[in-house]
């Protein structure tokens, strides 16, 4: 069961504006699982993921190339 937050509204304000937003908080308390319903229409990528996370180590500009992604 998903819970509508009071910050969603401004979690999407935010993103008219900045390019890069940061969620942060304490652990399991529903960040990442806000910031997919919120940007459900964009890609998700966790830097979990070793593949992901070795191009964006050996590659800082990649996620320039990578459009319409959202990263946790």
């Amino acid at each position: 069961m998903y819970y509508q937050r009071q910050l969603e509204k401004v979690l999407l304000e935010t993103a008219k504006n900045f390019s890069c937003i940061t969620l942060y908080g304490a652990r399991q308390t529903g960040k990442s699982t806000m910031a997919r319903n919120v940007f459900n229409s964009l890609e998700y990528v966790t830097l979990d993921d070793r593949r992901e996370r070795e191009l964006a180590q050996n590659n800082p500009e990649w996620k320039k190339t990578e459009k319409n992604k959202v990263f946790v």
